[in-house]
C-alpha cells in the first residue's frame, strides 16, 4: 500500500463501490475511487443513495489488507468523521452504530462496505463513502430519511475537490493506522460511538422495533443492549436517533441536546 494517496476520477459510473469490485485486480491496495456523480449508488439493506453531479463525495476504497467488512467500516468512517470535523470544526459530529455519521438527528455520511475476492486468489473489502457536501434543503427533503447536508448545516458552498483530496489522505492515514494497530482504530471508533450509554430505538430486518439501552460495542462490532434487566446482542439493524436519546444522559454522566451542545453535568 502506498503511503500516497492513488485516486481514480470517474466523471459518472452506477456506483463507485461496483467498479472498485469489478476492477480490484487491477486497482492497488489502497486505490481510491470516486465519482462525481452516481446513478446507482448504494447504501445499506438496498437502501438507494442520492449524489446529484458535483454535489457529493462518492469514493470507494481499495483494501486488500482487509478481509472483515467491519474493520473496514471502522477505518473509513473514521476518515469521514475526521474530514466532517475538520472541514466545519465548530459543528458536532458522531458515529452512529453501524456505520452512519450524523449532526443531530439527521445523517450526512454512510459506508457501505463489502468482502470481494479477486481473480487470482486475493481477498479483500471494498468500502464505500458517501458525504453530504452542498446539497440544498430541497434535494435533502426529497429523501426519504432525516438528511443534511455541510452546506446546509453552515450556508457555505464547499469546494468537493479540494475535500476529496483530504478524504483520500485522512483513509490512507486511517489504513496505515489499521494495518499496524486495528485495536487502536477499534478504540477510539467505539469511544466516537454515540450510542454507547443511550436508550436508543433498534429497528431490525423484519421492521420490529426495540427500546433498549446501548451498554458496549464488542470488538467484533455487535451492540450489546439491555431491555428490562436482560441482555441483547445486536449483529445487524437501524439505530434510531430520537430526541430522547439526543436528550437522555449517557451512563458516564454526560450527553448532548438536540443542537450537539454539552448537557449540564451538575
Amino acid at each position: 500500500m502506498h503511503t500516497e494517496p492513488h485516486i481514480l476520477e470517474l466523471e459518472s459510473v452506477d456506483s463507485t463501490n461496483t467498479y472498485a469490485k469489478s476492477h480490484f485486480d487491477e486497482l492497488p491496495d489502497g486505490a481510491l475511487v470516486a465519482a462525481w456523480e452516481q446513478t446507482s449508488g448504494r447504501g445499506r439493506l438496498g437502501r438507494k443513495w442520492v449524489s446529484p453531479h458535483g454535489k457529493n463525495l462518492s469514493v470507494s476504497l481499495v483494501m486488500k489488507n482487509v478481509e472483515n467488512p467491519f474493520y473496514a467500516t471502522v477505518v473509513t468512517s473514521l476518515a469521514a468523521l475526521e474530514l466532517l470535523g475538520k472541514t466545519a470544526p465548530a459543528l458536532e459530529f458522531f458515529l452512529k452504530w453501524p456505520n452512519d455519521i450524523y449532526s443531530g438527528e439527521r445523517k450526512i455520511s454512510g459506508v457501505l462496505c463489502e468482502f470481494t475476492r479477486g481473480g487470482e486468489g486475493t481477498n479483500g473489502v471494498i468500502a464505500g463513502v458517501g458525504i453530504n457536501i452542498n446539497l440544498d434543503r430541497a434535494e435533502l427533503d426529497a429523501i426519504d430519511r432525516p438528511a443534511t447536508s455541510l452546506k446546509a448545516l453552515t450556508g457555505l458552498h464547499y469546494d468537493v475537490k479540494k475535500l476529496l483530496r483530504e478524504l483520500a489522505d485522512s483513509l490512507i492515514r486511517y489504513y496505515i493506522i489499521y494495518s499496524r494497530s486495528p485495536e487502536t482504530v477499534f478504540a477510539e471508533w467505539k469511544r466516537r460511538n454515540f450510542v454507547i450509554g443511550r436508550r436508543v430505538e433498534i429497528e431490525d430486518a423484519s421492521g420490529a422495533v426495540t427500546r433498549v439501552l446501548v451498554r458496549d460495542i464488542a470488538e467484533n462490532g455487535e451492540l450489546v443492549a439491555e431491555r428490562n434487566g436482560s441482555t441483547f446482542r445486536f449483529s445487524c439493524g437501524d439505530v434510531r436517533i430520537t430526541r430522547e436519546s439526543l436528550d437522555f444522559r449517557r451512563l458516564d454522566g454526560t450527553g448532548t441536546d438536540d443542537s450537539g451542545n454539552p448537557l449540564d453535568t451538575e
